[in-house]
């Protein structure tokens, strides 16, 4: 097939992405057949299944315990008496002429207890923000966002204000900030599509990484259902999936962040395979389109993190440094504001 014989042109190809050297193609294909286990191709017909893709809720923290992460929930911090106390002031706040000093005392005494709560902070800045006090209500959200940088509600909240103080710029980065907080919230893109168009921008969602393979196991048997150029991801996959001894040798190659470093590798390979292939009657792959303009803009980490990671990993965003959420907002600009069609 066209796809396997194009892996031929890259073989030779040494890949480097920083210190970490990434196994091209040809050298997954070797590795499998060497291996014990045996793999079988078959063509995948009509479309994968469908791929996972995790919603955080309003509350959800991480919490780090035996070195590993948790995904939490503010509720399970909470006692039957805080429950009913935000119970109440959630009632309250939801009627035609809300009490917010009422409100602001119910909240504080969960905060008395659970001064780490985020979820209560954003409520109290909301609180404030439906009075229109906007100092008061950013002080709280921020608050939250330091207990918790995962709290998309504070911070959509955030680019609401910032839009009606007439910000629209910063409104825009705010909002895209909440994205990436909460990847799959279709609400949220939503409404970062919405306040982008009054930026002038635009956010293009008609396309997506998702892959036209998977891998079934049965026995020592591994089958790739893949079709085109998307055989080439999941090979890497597989092996990835089902190699104990290719880990250890990336370990032994000081790789340190194995989620990352597959998803790269698997990535960058799939795009070597289909800008092999020949231009004309090539089948448009959006999603490698887009690769090739986060290759040329130096943005090859924000893809694999954005369209790859944060899309089945959301809470990854805990780790956001200000300084990569601001390359990611990068990628989104330069890249995302493209469709790059289809045949």
């Amino acid at each position: 097939m066209k796809f396997l014989l194009s892996l031929l042109f890259v073989g030779s190809t040494v890949l480097l992405f920083g210190q970490s050297r990434l196994s091209t193609p040809m050298e997954i294909m070797a590795f499998m057949e060497a291996s014990p286990t045996q793999y079988r191709i078959d063509q995948l017909y009509g479309p994968p299944p469908k791929r996972e893709r995790p919603v955080l809720a309003n509350g959800n923290y991480v919490e780090l315990e035996d070195n590993r992460e948790h995904l939490r929930d503010y509720a399970a911090l909470e006692t039957e008496t805080h429950k009913a106390l935000k119970t109440k002031a959630l009632a309250l706040a939801n009627r035609e002429r809300p009490k917010y000093k009422k409100i602001r005392k119910l909240y504080q005494q969960i905060l008395d207890d659970i001064p780490q709560h985020a979820q209560i902070l954003s409520y109290m800045g909301d609180s404030y923000y439906r009075q229109k006090n906007w100092e008061k209500a950013l002080l709280y959200f921020d608050q939250a966002l330091a207990a918790n940088p995962i709290d998309y509600v504070a911070q959509r909240l955030k680019a609401e204000v910032f839009l009606l103080q007439k910000d629209t710029a910063k409104a825009a980065q705010a909002i895209a900030k909440a994205h990436l907080l909460n990847r799959n919230n279709k609400l949220l893109l939503l409404r970062l599509k919405e306040i982008w168009a009054l930026n002038g921008q635009t956010y293009e969602s008609a396309w997506g990484f998702d892959p036209k393979c998977y891998l079934e196991r049965e026995a020592d048997t591994v089958s790739i259902v893949a079709d085109g150029v998307w055989l080439t991801y999941g090979m890497y996959k597989a092996v990835w999936s089902y190699e104990p001894d290719y880990q250890y040798i990336k370990s032994r190659q000081e790789v340190s962040d194995f989620l990352f470093h597959a998803e790269l590798e698997g990535t960058l390979g799939t795009f070597l395979t289909y800008s092999a292939l020949p231009e004309k009657g090539r089948r448009i792959e959006p999603a490698l389109e887009a690769f090739a303009q986060a290759l040329d803009a130096d943005l090859l980490e924000e893809y694999v993190f954005y369209e790859v990671l944060l899309v089945d990993h959301p809470a990854l965003a805990a780790h956001l440094t200000d300084e990569f959420a601001a390359k990611l907002l990068e990628y989104m600009q330069k890249v995302r504001n493209q469709d790059f069609g289809r045949d």
